[in-house]
């Protein structure tokens, strides 16, 4: 019998305990996108590349404010400009040191030596426009690279998605078909027991009846890999996984090549990292023809100097000083390698635009494809139905034997399976389409998840 205190325990620990969230259903598209988003690792990662380009940002514009440097030290020494020096700085220097004896022979001197200094730039040849001009170039490229992960990650999403529904209603179309089988080869095995069949013909239908168990089993083992691609995706059991919604016959739309392709050369996450980069070899270019340049800093400095921390007299120094680099023999060798890098920027950039291209129309030409085979697939299944209704009667009025019926069942399977695999492709290919022009957002998976018609 449970304690009361037992009991107590249970019940504060599954108030505390977070709950597992149970889907009724399995996940809508929507869903499994949102939470892949939320625990792939390269979206995170993309992520923090932001948060780390952003510090980096910040690093550089910090550099504009006034740099503080303390400094101490201690010496000891019996040289004569040092002891001679420091006692000036100590003000500690006295009548009797000015003797020949003192002044060429002194004793040892100590000195703690404490030195405060603020600098601000006032010139930098442009060094700190420079950076922060880098610096923020390279926030957007960050930037840039996330929206590519997290288009990536919606795009493995969603093709996983699609992937578990077209294997979980071929499934069903094979059970189906192998169910509708199993019933007209009982019928022919009593038929058969009375001699009206003849045994090639039955064990013929039994073959194909066999096929169609195979196949089964192929779209079972298919259902089965594409769950646990999923569920690695979301992170969750690959057992209680499934997918809402099913692959409804849908027109396409009637949109150009030229569209998506405009769209992919002004929406490409990589082809706004490559402007980034040549913009960022441009400003390196300048940045190493302005490199002899002088700079100019002001600053001013405080030091105190003393034998034995009884007095600690001050001394103040202010000023401005230049650096101007004369005779740099690296400054022709860095100009050509800045001049080279920009030159390759351009050229990358010009054929990433180029790759995109290719990539758009081959794309685009696939999922036409697959928009246009569409309707000959759906035919196909109204014509293998046709066929199907017109050989049963046949068969049942002793016109046609078995064998003829369970082809036709095999026949009605193959294009009911084309037929999905049909209405896969024009999905996996819009999203593969959306994913080359650079827009498979969050609306876009939205609109693609309204095409999803309910499951069988």
């Amino acid at each position: 019998m449970i304690s009361v205190r037992t009991m107590f325990w249970v019940v504060l620990a599954l108030a505390l305990c977070p709950a597992v969230p149970v889907r009724a259903g399995g996940y809508s598209l929507g869903a499994a996108v949102d939470a892949v988003l939320r625990r792939s690792p390269g979206v995170a990662g993309a992520g923090y590349r932001v948060q780390e380009a952003e510090a980096a940002l910040r690093q550089v514009q910090m550099k504009r404010l006034p740099s503080l440097a303390l400094e101490s030290s201690f010496t000891r020494s019996d040289n004569p400009v040092y002891a001679f020096g420091t006692l000036l700085d100590q003000k500690a220097f006295t009548a009797a040191d000015f003797s020949l004896n003192s002044l060429n022979n002194p004793s040892l001197q100590s000195n703690f030596r404490n030195y405060f200094e603020v600098g601000v730039p006032l010139f930098t040849g442009f060094e700190l426009q420079s950076h922060e001009r880098l610096g923020r170039l390279g926030r957007d490229a960050a930037s840039s690279g996330a929206e590519l992960a997290g288009q990536a990650a919606r795009y493995a999403a969603t093709e996983a998605f699609l992937q578990v529904v077209l294997q979980r209603e071929l499934g069903r179309t094979l059970a189906e078909r192998i169910a509708a089988s199993e019933s007209e080869i009982e019928s022919a095995r009593q038929l058969k027991a009375r001699g009206l069949v003849l045994g090639s013909d039955f064990f013929a239908a039994q073959a194909t009846l066999g096929g169609l168990r195979a196949w089964q089993s192929k779209a079972a083992a298919g259902l089965a890999g594409a769950k646990s691609r999923l569920a690695t995706l979301l992170g969750e059991p690959a057992r209680s996984l499934d997918a809402q919604g099913g692959l409804a016959y849908q027109a396409c739309p009637a949109d150009s090549e030229a569209d998506w392709l405009d769209q992919a050369l002004g929406r490409r996450p990589e082809l706004r990292q490559s402007a980034i980069q040549e913009d960022m070899a441009g400003v390196w270019r300048r940045r190493e023809g302005y490199s002899l340049l002088p700079t100019v800093e002001a600053f001013g400095a405080m030091e105190t100097d003393t034998r034995d921390f009884n007095g600690n007299p001050w001394n103040k120094m202010f000023g401005v000083k230049a650096r101007l680099p004369l005779g740099d023999p690296g400054y022709p060798a860095r100009r050509d390698r800045a001049q080279a890098a920009l030159e390759a920027s351009r050229a990358e950039t010009q054929g990433a635009r180029e790759g995109v291209s290719i990539e758009v129309g081959q794309v685009y030409q696939n999922y036409r494809g697959a928009c246009e085979s569409l309707p000959i697939a759906k035919d196909m299944v109204e014509k293998a139905e046709e066929s199907l209704r017109l050989f049963r009667p046949l068969y049942r009025e002793g016109r046609q034997s078995i064998m003829e019926v369970l082809r036709a069942e095999e026949g009605m399977a193959k294009a009911q399976a084309a037929f999905l695999e049909g209405l896969y492709g024009v999905r996996a290919g819009k999203a593969r389409l959306l994913l080359a022009a650079g827009s498979l957002d969050g609306q876009a998976v939205k609109d693609l998840e309204k095409g999803l018609g309910a499951a069988r």
